[in-house]
């Protein structure tokens, strides 16, 4: 999936997938420490537009168009791109997958997950950050998740995120060279 880019070499989107509660943008935060990136955070995105999110589907596509265009240019610019949203199905991942194409980039999909007992204590607690996610939300969405159809980092996230850091920046680095 990925290519040298044209704009720089390097430029890598970085996919990330997920459950609510799974840890994506714990994870994000901890790659920022190593890696430069544009996040691209859907929840954050969605509290921008509605003060009280409905979740419709005009509403949804009216955030991942954003999350789509803020992605794109990043990437066009030169610099990394994350998306941080639970992309669940190979469909919710259609169109990242088609900007990696269009922009020359690396792509790398990382999976977060956890067992489901995690899950629920993660968000039965007040959380950090845009996410409204409770379990009644995980309840909803827990049975969507497909595999991806290409290779993907799987990142247990009960553990730290290093290791899974690390390989996400070998790809990067060595995709570069």
């Amino acid at each position: 999936m990925g290519n040298s880019n044209s704009q720089g070499p390097g430029v890598a989107l970085i996919l990330l997938s997920g459950l609510p509660g799974t840890g994506k943008t714990t994870f994000a935060r901890a790659l920022g420490g190593r890696l430069k990136f544009a996040h691209v955070e859907s929840d954050a995105i969605r509290r921008g537009l509605a003060a009280e999110p409905t979740y419709s589907p005009r509403e949804s596509g009216m955030v991942f168009a954003r999350v789509e265009a803020e992605a794109r240019k990043a990437l066009t610019d030169g610099k990394h791109a994350l998306i941080d949203a639970t992309n669940l199905t190979n469909r919710d991942r259609r169109r990242f997958v088609r900007l990696a194409n269009e922009t020359d980039s690396l792509l790398v999909a990382v999976r977060l997950t956890v067992p489901e007992e995690v899950v629920r204590e993660r968000l039965a607690s007040p959380r950090d950050g845009h996410s409204q996610a409770d379990v009644a939300v995980f309840e909803k969405m827990r049975s969507r998740p497909q595999p991806f159809p290409f290779p993907a980092i799987v990142v247990d996230t009960r553990w730290g995120p290093e290791p899974a850091i690390a390989l996400v920046l070998r790809l990067i680095n060595d995709q570069a060279s």
